[in-house]
């Protein structure tokens, strides 16, 4: 029983009129709200949110944990599942309580279970209504259920759906993993045959709208194109009247303009767009015909699809009045509905971009103040950096800002220009969550991959307005995230233990223990990521709140200052850290560099512009997938270099003069040499220049830049710090890996000169020997040391395993170096003899490659290649640089560059000791022969 202001009622009978007024017909939505107004009726009440609040709070001060009140939770559901039809129910967590309790001590009828979940579950969503705690307390809830329903049965294919649907929430705030997964389990209940044909094209075109997320994240056209086919045929299966025709016509037209800008970024053909655009008129006559409820949505979807096509087409005109639509849609949905902040960041979105690409500079402010406006709104909806969108919607925010601030004249707008810059530095360090929350590396490429071109933006930023300093953090913030993730994941054990969270830790280190198991291995159940990633992105939403106000969380988090850095290149005795920048529009491309002091200039390097840069990316596909030969290849013929007959050796010659006049000339003027040694840099190339071999830059004098300066490389600042603080172990045995597929002749010598003449205690592995478990295990029984990889290595750009060397009967893949808990640890040197082994799958600002995922393993010193290497060229240098490694004690990267000069020299000699079958060979190596040498790199010590 429970009082209303009208007195006393009986819920009971309530409930019996409430299935009275059911039996008078269920024909759309205004039969709900006649049902509703019953209940409100019923309880004297004027809102649906006030007969909610009598409901629950009479519940709730009744006795709880018998049959009778599971009875009345379980009623009330019911109830509410009307109310929420006619008005927000304010009251969310009620839901949850009642199932549980309905559940739990209700009538136990697995059937009765799964409606109730249907009922609780199918409301109206909002922003609140999907805190993750609760999401997780509904999935525990449903897997109870689940485990008292047949297999099969139609209970058992609605609790699905209802369990698909709360994993999909989950993954919009942020984990990739439960996104995927929801896909994969709204696909097997998608057109069950007891609904009917409408229906079930209803649901198939929902399932087309995830999966056009899914092809959208990871850049895949062909895909896009199949959901677009599948769009139609929904079209085409739907009657004209049906209300979520538009839903699924901007659906469709997203993804065909997604699917051009893709081929267009990737360089493929593109054919003109020649479909005719609906009149704005009769897009409004539709939005009418549909019900009240139904209209904000349509006009919001309408709007944005109307505007990715116009902006794709460099419509302005048409831009504007698809901003029309969404802004009445917004004006209709109110900022508690769920796709609020979604609709409001691409509405921002579309402002800035007619701001700055139309021809009324006159209205650029007043567009720009919307955008702002809007974008404040979706900022303020998110509430901080906890929430996975709060990156890209501040980064947004700032572009629209700088745009502003560039609007008024420059002697007042410098406040402006300070608040754009800060609030796209807050952006990039609030992207390190967001990647951190993703449960396997290609989700946190994924996720990590437009941050590298927005440091690009804001580091330009920082230098217009002569703070070089700040660029130095922003360039870091938005480099190697993947990496960088993968290296906080190390010491999250150790900060849980000492927050007072050791059963975290303990479900953290079984996950990791785990990492790599497929779904079917012993220990599949522990949350884990897709195929044994390593720690889901639920749980590492738990490690987040659990660790959020450490000091040393916060550490991580943030980025190395410049004297960080300076105190790095102190202890590793290198003279500066640099920055490439790629020039864009008519900005001109930079060098930004840090001294040991931590003191931080620029250098205006006008020649280094998008000509190379953009036809660069272009070629490999938007930095998701490349052969760095065709890379460097196109770039050279872009810049009116040799034709194609000339051949890769010829392009990349002509490369490497341009970089050497543009970049490296410039640069070691600029650095200059210290008192008797040579100058010793650290090369950080942004977005495409990472394909650049700078060490190989042909300098104005005719001499290679490696011959006036020790060049090293590396993902990002962050890293060098880490690897800085690593001390030497001493070990000083080998494991020596050669030839372990068999079909590598002179990669099986080097392995075995290299094993006899520097290590002999060491371990030498070969074809059928070097399996993946056997190197491992013989790395870590020796304790570091170098271990030395002579094989074949491949890159699958944009894969589950990005980059991998082919072993003996299986592979090892960059991703089990950082992703589980077994990693080589300790080793002074890793030297990858094989093809592309510093090349990244994951986008050139991943900078993910086998060497840099080793580098996170724990190596102080890596040797890596660019491209496809020669075999016996490859054999001579590497054997060369463990000569001067052992006889001559130079260290890693000191010995790769003398092995690199010594293959420059026409007149070298073999060394004592150098196999009589590679001594033959010596004198045939052409000093100008940049492939068979300048492809190596070094990273780290």
């Amino acid at each position: 029983m429970g009082i209303t202001r009208r007195g006393r009622y009986d819920l009971d009978r309530l409930w019996r009129k409430v299935e009275e007024s059911h039996l008078l017909g269920m024909n759309g939505p205004e039969d709900l709200t006649r049902i509703a107004s019953v209940i409100m009726d019923g309880l004297g009440v004027a809102t649906a949110d006030e007969a909610w609040a009598v409901l629950v709070g009479d519940f709730r001060a009744g006795r709880r944990g018998t049959r009778r009140s599971g009875e009345r939770a379980g009623t009330t559901i019911r109830m509410g599942a009307y109310l929420g039809h006619v008005g927000r129910l304010s009251d969310e967590r009620a839901r949850l309580e009642l199932c549980i309790e309905a559940i739990r001590f209700g009538p136990r009828d697995p059937a009765l279970h799964v409606r109730l979940l249907g009922l609780a579950y199918a409301h109206d969503l909002h922003i609140g209504a999907t805190e993750p705690s609760r999401l997780e307390a509904e999935l525990a809830l449903i897997d109870r259920v689940r485990e008292t329903v047949a297999p099969d049965s139609p209970e058992w294919r609605q609790l699905r759906t209802i369990r698909g649907g709360v994993r999909l929430h989950l993954g919009v705030l942020g984990g990739e993993d439960d996104f995927d997964a929801a896909v994969e389990e709204l696909a097997d209940f998608a057109g069950a045959d007891e609904i009917d044909a409408e229906a079930r094209a209803a649901q198939r075109g929902a399932l087309a709208i995830l999966r056009t997320h899914q092809a959208v994240r990871t850049a895949d056209e062909a895909s896009l194109a199949i959901q677009a086919d599948e769009l139609a045929a929904v079209l085409d299966a739907l009657s004209p009247e049906n209300r979520s025709r538009l839903r699924f016509e901007a659906a469709r037209e997203h993804a065909l303009t997604s699917a051009r800008l893709i081929r267009d970024r990737k360089g493929l053909p593109v054919a003109p767009d020649v479909r005719p655009w609906l009149p704005i008129g009769e897009v409004l006559r539709q939005v009418r015909l549909l019900p009240l409820d139904a209209r904000p949505v349509a006009l919001c979807e309408t709007g944005m699809a109307r505007m990715h096509r116009a902006m794709a087409e460099e419509d302005t005109d048409v831009a504007l009045e698809a901003v029309s639509l969404v802004e009445d849609g917004l004006a209709l949905l109110g900022p508690d509905a769920l796709g609020w902040v979604t609709y409001t960041f691409q509405l921002g979105w579309g402002l800035r971009w007619i701001a700055r690409e139309g021809r009324a500079d006159r209205y650029a402010a007043s567009l720009l103040d919307r955008s702002v406006h809007w974008l404040s709104r979706a900022i303020e909806a998110v509430g901080g950096p906890e929430d996975p969108h709060w990156a890209d919607i501040s980064m947004e925010t700032a572009w629209a800002m700088r745009l502003r601030a560039m609007c008024e004249p420059a002697v007042s707008n410098r406040a402006g220009l300070d608040a754009a810059r800060r609030t796209g530095a807050d952006a990039l360090y609030a992207a390190v969550r967001t990647v951190f929350l993703q449960s396997g590396t290609d989700h946190a490429a994924w996720s990590a991959y437009s941050f590298g071109n927005h440091a690009l933006g804001v580091a330009r930023w920082c230098l217009a307005d002569a703070v070089p300093a700040d660029a130095v953090r922003t360039l870091d913030a938005g480099r190697g995230l993947a990496l960088h993730a993968a290296t906080v994941r190390t010491t999250v054990p150790e900060m849980l233990r000492a927050a007072g969270r050791p059963d975290l830790a303990a479900e953290w280190h079984e996950a990791e223990a785990h990492a790599g198991a497929p779904a079917s291995a012993p220990g599949a159940g522990l949350p884990t990521g897709p195929l044994g990633t390593g720690p889901s992105s639920r749980l590492r939403r738990k490690v987040l709140a659990a660790l959020e106000n450490l000091p040393d969380w916060e550490r991580l988090w943030d980025v190395p200052t410049p004297d960080n850095v300076g105190a790095a290149l102190r202890g590793m005795g290198r003279t500066a850290l640099v920055y490439l920048l790629p020039g864009v529009d008519d900005e001109a491309g930079a060098a930004v560099i840090v001294a040991p002091g931590g003191g931080v200039t620029s250098l205006r390097l006008p020649g280094l512009g998008v000509d190379v840069v953009e036809a660069a990316e272009r070629r490999v596909g938007g930095g998701r997938s490349r052969d760095v030969r065709d890379v460097l290849a196109q770039a050279a013929r872009d810049m009116g270099g040799p034709s194609v007959e000339e051949g890769v050796g010829g392009a990349l010659a002509r490369l490497c003069g341009w970089a050497g006049r543009v970049v490296m000339g410039p640069l070691l003027q600029a650095v200059g040499a210290a008192e008797g040694r040579v100058p010793s840099l650290v090369l950080v190339p942004m977005g495409a220049l990472g394909a650049v071999p700078w060490h190989a830059a042909r300098l104005p004098s005719g001499r290679y830049a490696c011959q006036e300066a020790e060049i090293s490389y590396m993902p990002s600042a962050r890293l060098l710090c880490e690897v800085a603080g690593r001390r030497p172990t001493g070990v000083r045995r080998a494991v020596v890996v050669g030839d372990p597929t068999g079909d590598l002749e002179h990669a099986g010598a080097e392995a075995r000169a290299i094993h006899r003449t520097f290590y002999p205690e060491g371990t030498l592995l070969g074809t059928a020997t070097a399996t993946p478990a056997t190197v491992a295990g013989r790395v870590a029984r020796q304790g570091g040391g170098v271990l030395h990889l002579a094989c074949h290595g491949t890159v699958e750009a944009g894969r589950r395993h990005s980059s991998y060397l082919k072993l003996s009967g299986g592979r090892l893949p960059a991703e089990e170096l950082t992703e589980g808990a077994s990693r080589l640890r300790d080793l002074e040197l890793v030297v990858l003899a094989a093809c592309r082994t510093n090349v990244s799958g994951h986008g050139y600002d991943e900078a993910y490659s086998l060497s840099t995922a080793f580098l996170v393993a724990g190596a102080r010193s890596v040797v890596g290649s660019l491209w496809p290497v020669p075999d016996d060229a490859t054999s001579l240098l590497m054997y060369m640089t463990h000569h001067y490694l052992n006889r001559e004690g130079l260290p890693p990267g000191s010995a790769l560059r003398r092995a690199q000069l010594w293959m420059l020299y026409p007149g070298r000699q073999a060394p004592p000791g150098m196999p009589k079958e590679m001594v033959a060979r010596v004198g045939r190596i052409k000093a100008d022969d940049l492939i068979g040498w300048a492809g190596f790199t070094h990273l780290g010590w």
